[in-house]
């Protein structure tokens, strides 16, 4: 069985439900079509701590981080709202969380909806 987190954007979550996250996950569409057939669980919906927190040095998003290894997550999918819309690239804050789970064998997925 897969074991599933979604990191996303504390920014956006002024904005987001996660609705949209979730019911891409329900009816394993977008990103999550990859688990259509499949045993697959959603263990985590997390959040980084922010821009202007060093994820290198954040207590509180290392507790994050261990405690998606101990509940066995394997993938983390980023939320779309991890990429920066006018540039199309990835937040730094979240590059270095994905850098740190990927390092500790978790598979990384852009994107969610």
């Amino acid at each position: 069985m897969r074991h599933i987190a979604i990191l996303t954007c504390l920014e956006a979550c002024r904005v987001c439900t996660g609705a949209a996250c979730l019911e891409a996950w329900n009816k394993r569409a977008r990103q999550f079509s990859r688990y259509a057939g499949e045993e697959a669980q959603l263990n985590a919906f997390l959040h980084c701590n922010g821009c202007h927190s060093d994820p290198m040095s954040d207590p509180g998003i290392a507790e994050k981080l261990q405690r998606l290894t101990e509940i066995g997550v394997d993938i983390v999918h980023l939320g779309v709202c991890t990429v920066k819309q006018e540039t199309g690239v990835l937040c730094p804050t979240i590059r270095i969380l994905a850098e740190q789970l990927h390092q500790k064998g978790t598979e990384i997925v852009v994107g969610t909806h």
